[in-house]
């Protein structure tokens, strides 16, 4: 019994890391995870993944496969299972590739990498010059000849079998990209913004450093950068180019920004899932009442500073200083850039607020916030439940001062 705790114990402590860390075979030499050149580690891989698949990571299981294939085999066949289960919400193939976790974290949504590879000319060789596990090179490869820069040897083996698992392939290079010679006129490049494990918004912490990247990819025909869409508009417009704000799944997901000789000049937000663009537009005048409907518009599209474009297409106004809230007649549901709530009430003082949930029946609150300094925690530690609707409640600054809106949806 006691040699099966210890064994667990060791097991456990693998999964939670510990596989990262396997030793090298010696000095010099490429490490454990060298599998696609070697066969008999390849298929000792596989074998360990079509144990495992299928079964928790309970002592008794990871024990059974680690019989056949050692304990190592079996933490890291274990492991994938748990991150091939979090690749299905990026890749409709994620069950058939492999992954670490920070790389996956990383990872383009392949909705998202099609859009990427979509900008490009089909047929054109174009280069991915952070390929990692291969999220953005998979799109690439799929519409033309493709190329992947990596300098981590483990993820550019990760992004052979990633391609390999959607019948593809391509020039993957375990090359610094600014220390070699560029043969192409495409490139797309996702620079890392990671300093132990921890996001940052400070470009000169980026790997590659963009301001390095940056001339090069001017140079070319057309070439995207990925950047965080927190970045300061001075910044991400001093490069020239195109700027695209991308949206997917209700969120802005990334900046991109279009250099080369074929880039558009401009800014546009881009809904990946549907297609449509939205260009900036002034606001018109705004309201600090809403009319029948409120909207909160897509994050993206408050990036790209094209609220005045989705207020002149649906005759709506801007709600007080809310720089997101819109309000107006019209149908709810013609915009993929807006979320509708059908508005019951409005006040200007929270004790008003509470009277009017009150009246509406309201028993469970959802609360949203935009441009006021108060938290959806304290709004919602004042509410007293007094009913069985769920309703929402909006506040929003008018000149200064907070104002709210009682709503019923999303519509």
């Amino acid at each position: 019994m006691l040699r099966v705790r210890l064994f667990y114990r060791r097991i456990v402590f693998q999964l939670q890391g510990c596989v990262r860390q396997i030793s090298r075979h010696a000095k010099g030499k490429r490490r454990y995870n060298d599998t696609l050149n070697d066969p008999e580690l390849l298929a000792c891989r596989r074998r360990a993944l079509e144990l495992a698949q299928g079964l928790a990571p309970t002592p008794k299981h990871l024990q059974s496969v680690a019989r056949e294939v050692g304990s190592e085999m079996a933490a890291w066949a274990f492991t994938q299972q748990e991150l091939r289960a979090l690749g299905m919400r990026k890749f409709a193939r994620g069950e058939a590739m492999l992954f670490t976790r920070e790389a996956l974290e990383q990872a383009t949504h392949e909705a998202v990498a099609r859009y990427h590879a979509s900008r490009f000319p089909s047929g054109a060789r174009v280069a991915d010059l952070t390929c990692g596990i291969g999220g953005d090179l998979i799109a690439l490869a799929t519409r033309g000849p493709a190329i992947g820069f990596e300098i981590d040897f483990e993820r550019a083996e990760l992004a052979r079998w990633n391609l390999a698992a959607h019948n593809l392939s391509a020039d993957i290079r375990e090359l610094d990209t600014l220390e070699t010679p560029w043969d192409f006129d495409y490139a797309f490049a996702d620079p890392a913004r990671r300093i132990e494990g921890r996001r940052t918004l400070t470009p000169e912490a980026f790997q590659p450093d963009p301001h390095t990247l940056i001339p090069r990819l001017s140079a070319l025909r057309l070439a995207g950068l990925k950047l965080s869409p927190l970045l300061p508009d001075p910044w991400l417009e001093g490069f020239g180019g195109g700027l695209e704000f991308l949206s997917f799944g209700g969120e802005c997901r990334e900046a991109v920004l279009w250099l080369g000789r074929e880039a558009e000049p401009g800014r546009v937000a881009v809904h990946i899932e549907t297609g449509e663009r939205l260009s900036p537009a002034d606001l018109p005048v705004s309201t600090a009442l809403p009319a029948d409907i409120f909207y909160e518009a897509d994050p993206a599209a408050i990036r790209a500073h094209a609220l005045g474009t989705l207020c002149e297409r649906g005759g709506l106004q801007p709600l007080g200083e809310s720089n997101g809230y819109l309000t107006g007649p019209g149908d709810p549901t013609a915009s993929p850039w807006l979320r509708a709530w059908r508005v019951l009430a409005a006040a200007e003082d929270w004790k008003a607020a509470a009277t009017a949930l009150r009246t509406h029946g309201a028993g469970r609150l959802a609360v949203k916030t935009r441009g006021v300094p108060i938290r959806v925690e304290e709004a919602q530690k004042r509410f007293r439940p007094m009913g069985d609707r769920a309703l929402t409640l909006a506040i929003y600054p008018v000149q200064g001062r907070p104002r709210y809106a009682i709503l019923e949806g999303p519509l």
